[in-house]
């Protein structure tokens, strides 16, 4: 293997792959890059046997082959070096890196030890814009479970319905469903770990189109510069359109910026992660209402459209805020079944595809 490469290139290349690699494991192999020159490009792997992660970029390829080196060190070498061009040679058991006046001389493992990405289920795939992709993990990540026994509501569903994907996340107390448009007829259903999500959001750049496919065990998501293929999450997703309501008592529409520096402030007052909030709807009114036995209560009014009779209804102000912060129209729509049940809230611009459920809490 040898090859020319442009500093900023390779630093980019390196970055994008550094966290798919396992730091601390009981397989030495998994805390390296597999390094392959081929066909004007260098491609760089990274995996943890979770998430694998394969990115390429041009490079001036004078001898195409393979090496596997140390990830980090080859990181922190990638940001030090003097030159814009990067010299790489593998020569016997030694990857060797010049730039500038600079040299290093870096061991190398077995090539063949490091484990192989599967191929892409070309016939099972389908494509979405990387822009929709972006949203839709933005849109919804935020709601799945923190908790170690609900294992599958860890990460996130992909769903094929209606020649769209709904994108799901529920932690059982709130849920956000996205839906993105797709071109293909291949169909998923699955559940897609939080780990590999956070590694296709340093992937995507929004300007991409992106092929998406699956298999029984696992999920690809591949363009022309990467693939990201992820262990997919087992067991039993919630029916969501069942917990979507259909009919609503009552509807506002209200300030996006307004109605979160009201929750903020009202919430102010009470500490720890549980932060209930009693929002009362009056006739031209919405009160937003805390109180702490320990530090006192907040009261903050909103004018809205309203004039029905006197409704109350409690959140954990954390829920709310997490569900509205990512809307992007200057409106918000909140829709109430009872004290008791869902509310949903979404954009005012009904071209947005972003819903939000918020389970109340009881309040006294």
């Amino acid at each position: 293997m040898e090859l020319v490469i442009d500093k900023n290139d390779l630093q980019n290349l390196l970055k994008k792959a550094i966290s798919a690699t396992e730091k601390k494991s009981a397989l030495p192999i998994l805390s390296n890059f597999l390094l392959e020159a081929k066909d004007d490009k260098l491609t760089v792997q990274g995996t943890d046997l979770e998430v694998h992660v394969s990115v390429s970029v041009f490079a001036k390829i004078e001898n195409e082959g393979t090496a596997c080196v140390n990830a980090k060190k080859l990181t922190d070498i990638s940001r030090l070096l003097p030159s814009n061009e990067v010299y790489i040679k593998l020569e016997d058991s030694t990857l060797k890196i010049k730039s500038g006046k600079t040299k290093y001389n870096l061991p190398v493992a077995p090539s063949e030890d490091f484990p192989q990405m599967y191929p892409f289920p070309e016939d099972n795939a389908f494509l979405i814009s990387g822009d929709n992709l972006q949203k839709a993990i933005g849109k919804t990540a935020y709601a799945s479970s923190k908790e170690e026994s609900r294992y599958a509501l860890q990460g996130v569903l992909f769903r094929s319905l209606n020649g769209n994907i709904d994108v799901v996340a529920t932690d059982g107390h709130r849920l956000a469903l996205y839906t993105i448009d797709r071109t293909g007829k291949g169909d998923i259903n699955i559940i897609v770990p939080q780990k590999a999500l956070n590694e296709l959001k340093k992937l995507l750049t929004g300007l991409e189109d992106v092929e998406v496919a699956a298999t029984d065990q696992y999920a690809f998501f591949r363009t022309k510069e990467w693939i990201l293929m992820t262990r997919l999450l087992e067991g039993v997703f919630p029916d969501y359109a069942q917990v979507i309501p259909s009919e609503f008592s009552r509807e506002i529409k209200i300030d996006k910026k307004e109605f979160l520096e009201s929750i903020k402030r009202v919430s102010a007052v009470i500490e720890g992660d549980t932060k209930p909030i009693k929002l009362t709807l009056k006739p031209e009114i919405l009160e937003l209402k805390s109180v702490s036995v320990e530090y006192g209560e907040a009261v903050d009014e909103l004018s809205v459209d309203y004039e029905g009779e006197e409704y109350s209804i409690g959140f954990n102000a954390k829920y709310l805020i997490e569900a509205v912060e990512v809307i992007d129209s200057d409106e918000v729509v909140i829709k109430f079944t009872n004290p008791n049940a869902q509310t949903l809230i979404v954009p005012a611009d009904q071209e947005d595809r972003y819903k939000a459920i918020v389970m109340p809490m009881e309040i006294s």
